[in-house]
């Protein structure tokens, strides 16, 4: 066992070119001598972690959480930021801004951490960046400015897959769903606290709260950067590439890959964020960046394909037969569906809850909060069925199906149905536990330790891009949808209600408007008439809303049939440790040096 591990450890030190006969013995030397430095922990028994460890993985745990907070708050108030810098048609640039940076940038993260073996000082970094840009958001007077500070704090997004890589790589292989399971609470904390604090702070006031809360997340970010650089101390580790320089390591880097994918992929998302919003669907903008977009990804895929094997996309990644390649596979398609579904709620349930139950900001904000509150408590359940049989296969397939279930419940809401609204989204969440922590959890156990940050950034990205893709596919469906049921619904309610024909054109106007005077001038108008109005505009949105329900639907049923098919992971839920932070010995290793001590 020892004679292998020291041979994997050779195999990952030695250069992978060819070296001069006179150099092969000095550089065997060399990497025998680096590989009795490597931490590795091989056993068949669970090791006793210390202090050090578990301060690393907390780091991390404030990591996911600011990550999270900084990505949740703004679109729970999204219309009151873009009310008050006058820019509704711009407003979902704010969200997105977030999304395109980790979308582009986390693959590029990821490989880099990899190949310099730098992770302490990218996390760093891309928190000082983000501190820069929660600092720069408050004083914006037009939205492109707190754009561009979206964009700076976008960099420490980015750096997600690493946020879910060192706990992983840190703890056994058998605890990774627990690993991630830390994660998706550390996450949802903050999916429920950033919505709840920036709507407290929108409230109090309506122009003004969203800036106090960049201020917040500011201090969140500097303290983050603070626990990261103090707190995860790993050692150093040597690779097949510590003979290189540092610009022979860059050049290790997939930098066609990187130029081809950051370009395709910020032409292409923001032309799906122009559409729809600020230009039209068929406008040249849109259509010429979308086209250009999707000609430079499609290089990319050619490039990845064939002209490189260790890309971004690295070919080795992908096999492995069932339990390897094809789990990492499906798991890229089941990251890409949660995003799809996860983003059906967080972008439209305070939609549905503002124009159908509630328009305070903080009592909006409340009432997103048994979504996460449930995706908490059921969390730990899905981590303890998952490591005590050793399987992913079984809870992701319940979770999937338990927030398939619960989307198919917000697809029937009524105005009115303010409980089952509250009581689907609660369903939903509970599901959501399952395949945030088990596709992650899938896509490391399937993939070899020295590509880790790349395959889960790569699994990250895909979810980016579905997040981005989607909401604009969303909004365009509900947009297309509203646009015709208002004028459908409205004006037969009123005219029912007893408004005469000619005052309904100005009535729609000035109701539409909430223009209260216009509305006192209306003639024939009546109490009953302005109920029958509200009533009818309601039903109007609550059928319009819906329709983003049903496309996320049969992803959810895809999804289901997807984890039938994912690999048995038993062999691969050892107790190895891949990256540990100190020298691990078996627990029971310690109690019987510890007895042998006493006995002396």
């Amino acid at each position: 066992m020892a004679d292998q591990r020291e041979s994997s450890n050779l195999e990952q030190i030695l250069p992978s070119k060819t070296v001069p006969l006179h150099q092969t013995e000095s550089v065997k030397a060399e990497a025998t001598s680096i590989s009795q430095e490597i931490l590795t922990y091989d056993g068949d028994e669970e090791p006793e972690l210390h202090l050090q460890t578990w301060i690393a993985v907390g780091a991390m745990f404030m990591l996911n959480f600011v990550q999270v907070f900084a990505l949740m708050g703004p679109p729970a108030v999204l219309s009151y930021i873009g009310s008050s810098l006058n820019s509704p048609a711009s407003q979902t640039w704010v969200p997105n801004a977030l999304s395109l940076v980790q979308g582009v940038l986390g693959p590029v993260i990821a490989s880099a951490s990899d190949t310099f073996q730098a992770r302490k000082s990218i996390l760093v970094v891309t928190c000082l960046v983000s501190f820069a840009g929660a600092g720069i958001a408050p004083g914006s007077k037009s939205i492109y400015r707190l754009i561009a500070a979206q964009t700076l704090i976008g960099f420490g997004f980015a750096a997600v897959p690493l946020a879910y890589c060192i706990p992983s790589e840190v703890l056994p292989r058998r605890w990774r769903p627990w690993a991630q399971a830390l994660n998706n609470i550390a996450a949802a904390l903050g999916s429920t606290s950033g919505p709840l604090i920036i709507g407290a702070l929108t409230r109090a006031s309506n122009s003004n709260g969203w800036r106090t809360y960049y201020w917040i997340q500011m201090g969140i970010w500097g303290l983050t950067a603070l626990g990261i650089f103090l707190g995860y101390r790993p050692p150093k580790r040597h690779t097949r590439l510590d003979h290189l320089s540092f610009v022979q390591k860059l050049q290790q880097l997939d930098l066609p890959g990187f130029a081809l994918l950051t370009t395709g992929l910020t032409l292409f998302l923001t032309g799906l964020n122009l559409g729809g919003g600020l230009y039209s669907w068929t406008n040249a903008r849109v259509l010429s960046t979308l086209v250009i977009g999707l000609v430079i990804l499609a290089v990319f895929s050619v490039w990845e394909w064939k002209g490189t094997a260790n890309g971004m996309l690295a070919h080795e990644i992908f096999r492995g037969g069932k339990v390897a390649g094809r789990t990492f596979s499906i798991c890229l398609g089941l990251m890409f569906i949660e995003g799809i579904m996860l983003f059906s709620y967080v972008i439209f349930f305070p939609t549905l809850t503002t124009n159908l139950f509630e328009t305070d900001p903080f009592l909006v904000t409340a009432r997103l909060q048994p979504y996460y509150i449930a995706s908490i408590l059921a969390t730990p359940a899905w981590a303890i069925w998952s490591t005590r049989l050793r399987t992913i296969r079984g809870p992701l397939l319940a979770g999937f199906a338990l927030w398939t279930a619960g989307v198919i419940g917000l697809s029937t809401i009524q105005p009115g149905q303010s409980f089952s609204s509250l009581a689907f989204a609660a369903l939903s969440g509970a599901g959501h536990g399952a395949p945030l922590i088990l596709i992650i959890t899938g896509v490391q156990l399937s993939t070899p330790h020295q590509l880790i940050a790349t395959a889960t950034a790569v699994t990250t990205s895909c979810r980016a891009i579905a997040v981005t893709v989607f909401t604009a596919i969303y909004v365009a469906a509900f947009t297309t949808r509203i646009g015709n049921k208002i004028p459908a619904y409205v004006p037969a309610a009123v005219l029912q209600a007893g408004l005469p024909e000619s005052s309904v054109e100005s009535f729609m106007l000035a109701f539409m408007a909430k223009d209260e005077e216009g509305l006192a001038r209306i003639v024939g108008l009546t109490p009953e008439v302005i109920i029958a109005a509200a009533a009818a505009l309601k039903q109007a949105f609550a059928d319009s809303i819906r329709v983003v329900f049903f496309i996320t639907i049969p992803f959810g049923v895809v999804a289901c049939v997807g984890c039938v098919f994912l690999g048995d992971m038993k062999e691969t839920m050892n107790y190895h440790v891949d990256a540990p932070l100190e020298k691990l010995r078996a627990k029971h290793e310690h109690v019987e040096g510890a007895g042998v001590g006493r006995r002396a």
